[in-house]
């Protein structure tokens, strides 16, 4: 039975509010907004591509294994291209994602469901599967939380002004809404996170001490601790105040709904792992720091912002005030922070229980996350300090003494209203994709303030052509050579083959060298050139003009723009600049090849003033590898239409064949 006397106070509450419209007209306005976050939601999710980001392809890598091998390995799917992610571990032979695996597991029985009754599946029909999966996972547990906020308010705020700025801001403000169209565990904490709260609410603040509350409260509390293991916390806290108020049901009721979400936790991990310690626990072991095939795990040499390159005051105001901080994307939290300041005047409004839950739960989260000195990252490489973000609830229900107290004040409506712009443009900003960094930290990048990218490594000297090296000629291999192959345009196969030519006469000089060309078209050969190289002057990092020779002087200018040509990459003369270090597989071996990657681009008129003439941009990539003769894994070449910046062709060569793969210790470096 609820206690009659709460419930008389919760009555004069609303009494005193003096509301300035009824409370059908609210429920009125409620739906109205309600409707349209819905409708906006549901177009962002249908339009939105899925596997979005390594976070939530990890997780849909575990989904699509469960259904389609009935494994937690993902070992195929891993490497199935769009697939892949870097949250991953290595264990005992296999990958495995570095997720929980409960929130996977259970939205693979969804998928399991979909498959079955409707025979659509992850292979084929990517987009509609994740569709629906991501509407019943994220929007639909959204919208309902979005209506206990709503019943909420009705129930604790005491004007009209407070309902409908804490309605607003749960609809449109928070950066949750972004996240609707990802398949992440955010989402459902903070869903969880408010299923939890209203039971919560009604025993703590209206005395009903109903057993379903209890049982709400237990499950969801727990759900949303697996989910967010930092929320631990929250679900003692609910369990001590319950606990004091009735014991009885809290043990009988209470706890074992809790066990349900909890025993799921460890039932799943132990399925995943063969232990009970998730594997995202063992990150900085062997688990995470692996290397496969040749290519290392990422976080044996993170880059961007998962360098951890800030000292704990810059991490600290980037948190709160700077690129992901808490009130400078989301201003609307500054309210909160005030209504927490004047807490110790707020001993006559119903909600000063929940306002010390939300301040003590915030600042230990936080203070927890702060502590985590190896791991600032600000949540990687997404559009919020994401985190913190299954405490919103806490936070909306914690600005309502605030507006209660001061709504009728002109500069609450007008610092409230900038508030809520601030927040509403930030939570739509990365509307399309919340793996994205965020407004704030795009402007501080652009105006060089902050700085995470890694510079690529320098070359030793300019590369001036794609050839990155000349190899040596060796007593065991007298003509080394490469072979490049890739397809034409027409289909056909392009094979291209550069050799070390010492059985010539032609080298009488130490320090020049014959480099033999010859192109195949399918199986016929095209043309065979030979080209003599001043080595000294190409390793100093002179342009082909200047390190080709000419021994026979009956050499005309075509031919020899043409050489030029060919060991430029492009039609005329540009250094290459230095990129990322990446690794690539060819077939001369399992193992990949570590590469650096290389680019060059130039622009050409063709044409004549007689004819329409055209601007052709011409772009060509190098993957740079000192264990291969020659230097290089693969050349691209690209060529866009200058004003439209559309592509035009692409030729791809990747090496198939070689004298001899290098030892890297005594490879030659451009």
């Amino acid at each position: 039975m609820p206690n009659s006397s709460a419930s008389t106070s919760v009555s004069s509450l609303e009494q005193q509010a003096q509301p300035t419209c009824s409370r059908k007209l609210r429920w009125l306005v409620y739906v109205l907004l309600l409707t349209v976050t819905l409708g906006q939601s549901l177009a962002a999710i249908l339009n939105s591509v899925p596997l979005q980001s390594a976070n939530d392809r990890s997780r849909w890598c575990t989904v699509w294994s469960l259904v389609e091998q009935g494994t937690f390995q993902i070992d195929t799917i891993d490497a199935r291209a769009g697939w892949s992610s870097i949250d991953k571990v290595r264990h005992e032979g296999h990958f495995y994602s570095s997720k929980p695996a409960l929130f996977p597991t259970m939205v693979a029985g969804l998928y399991w469901v979909i498959k079955t009754t409707t025979g659509l599946n992850l292979n084929q029909n990517l987009y509609d599967v994740a569709h629906l999966i991501l509407i019943i996972v994220n929007l639909l547990p959204m919208l309902i939380a979005l209506v206990l906020i709503c019943l909420m308010v009705e129930r604790y705020a005491r004007n009209d002004f407070t309902r409908f700025f804490v309605v607003i801001a749960g609809c449109f403000a928070t950066l949750l809404t972004p996240f609707l169209l990802t398949l992440n565990n955010h989402s459902i904490a903070a869903s969880s996170a408010v299923f939890a709260l209203y039971p919560f609410m009604r025993i703590l603040l209206d005395r009903e001490q109903r057993p379903l509350y209890f049982l709400l409260a237990g499950f969801f509390a727990m759900l949303t601790c697996c989910n967010e293991l930092p929320a631990a916390l929250f679900g003692l806290m609910i369990f001590g105040l319950l606990f004091k108020a009735n014991p009885r049901l809290t043990c009988l009721v209470f706890l074992p709904a809790a066990l349900v979400p909890l025993i799921g936790f460890f039932a799943s991990n132990y399925a995943a792992t063969g232990g009970w310690k998730p594997f995202y626990m063992y990150y900085g072991t062997e688990k995470y720091l692996y290397e496969y095939r040749g290519v290392p795990s990422y976080w044996n040499n993170p880059q961007g912002l998962d360098q951890n390159l800030d000292s704990p005051l810059v991490y600290l105001f980037h948190c709160t005030l700077g690129h992901h901080g808490i009130f400078s994307l989301s201003p609307i939290y500054l309210l909160t922070l005030i209504s927490w300041l004047r807490i110790g005047k707020t001993k006559d409004h119903v909600l000063r229980p929940l306002l010390w839950i939300s301040l003590v739960l915030s600042v230990i989260v936080f203070g927890f996350y702060l502590s985590r000195t190896g791991n600032y990252n600000y949540g990687g490489n997404s559009a919020a300090l994401r985190w913190m973000l299954w405490l919103t609830p806490f936070w909306l229900i914690s600005m309502i003494p605030l507006l209660d107290e001061f709504s009728h004040k002109r500069w609450l409506q007008i610092l409230g209203v900038f508030c809520l712009l601030g927040s509403v443009f930030s939570a739509h900003h990365p509307l399309h994709n919340p793996w994205r960094a965020p407004w704030l930290y795009t402007v501080l990048q652009q105006s060089s303030w902050i700085n995470y990218e890694q510079r690529p490594p320098t070359f030793e000297r300019p590369l001036t052509t794609w050839l990155a090296s000349i190899p040596e000629p060796t007593p065991e291999i007298l003509e080394p050579f490469v072979e490049f192959t890739g397809p034409a345009n027409d289909g056909r196969l392009i094979k291209l083959r550069l050799s070390v030519i010492t059985s010539d006469g032609t080298n009488v000089a130490k320090h020049l060298r014959t480099i033999q060309v010859t192109r195949f078209l399918g199986n016929e050969k095209v043309e065979t050139k030979e080209y003599l190289i001043d080595v000294p002057a190409f390793k100093a990092g002179k342009f082909p003009q200047d390190f080709l020779r000419w021994p026979n002087g009956n050499v005309s200018p075509a031919e020899k723009h043409a050489a030029e040509r060919f060991f430029y990459g492009m039609p005329r003369a540009r250094k290459y600049n230095p990129g990322k270090m990446r690794h690539l597989f060819t077939p001369l071996r399992d193992d990949a090849f570590r590469c650096q990657l290389a680019a060059s681009q130039v622009s050409v008129t063709i044409g004549s003033k007689t004819a329409a003439e055209k601007k052709l941009r011409y772009r060509t990539d190098l993957w740079l590898s000192d264990q291969i003769p020659f230097g290089i894994a693969q050349v691209e070449t690209s060529v866009y239409d200058e004003s439209t910046n559309l592509l035009l062709s692409r030729q791809t060569l990747i090496v198939t064949k070689t004298s001899s793969v290098i030892r890297a210790e005594t490879a030659e470096k451009p």
